[in-house]
This record gives structure tokens, sequence and C-alpha cells, in this order.
């Protein structure tokens, strides 16, 4: 199977392309960032703040805020490390 790697922090995802990731997992933009992740909590903001507008601003800026890894056939989306999930995208 082909992949594309794509390191998200030299080349963070534009706010079409975190619609597009968000849309494929059934979510808001803001879904997509980890409230717990070291990097958003640097952040200072309320994770039910923050809007979808503001968090399209905030990954961009800042991608390690990001559930990460992200896996995606083009249609479904797959967030962070579970095995089951990213065994049936493969």
């Amino acid at each position: 199977m082909e992949f594309t790697y794509r390191n998200i922090l030299k080349e963070p995802p534009t706010a079409q392309e975190l619609e597009e990731l968000a849309k494929r997992a059934g979510l808001q933009v803001n879904e997509l960032i980890n409230p717990k992740s070291k990097a958003f909590k640097d952040v200072g903001k309320d994770a039910e703040a923050v809007s979808p507008q503001e968090a399209k601003e905030l990954i961009s800026a800042n991608p390690r805020i990001m559930y990460r890894p992200l896996l995606t056939d083009g249609k479904r989306l797959t967030m962070g490390f579970k095995p089951e999930e990213m065994e049936a995208l493969l």
C-alpha cells in the first residue's frame, strides 16, 4: 500500500485541510485539538471554549496541539494511537 508521510510540524495544515480532516472524522475542527497535550496546555485556552475558527488558527500556528498521528485514506480519518482503527483503515 502506498502512503504519503507529512511532517505537520514543518508543513502545518491549512484551514481548508483542517476542515477536510474534521469532516472525514465527522467532527468540528476544534475537536482535532488534543486538550491533554502539553502544547495545548501551554496555549492557555479552555478546550471547550475554542471555536472551530479559532481552532484553525491555533492548529496552523502550533500543530503540536492536534491529536497525532493522523491517518487518512482520503475518506476516513483516525487520530491518535488507536491500533485497531489504524489497522482497519489500512
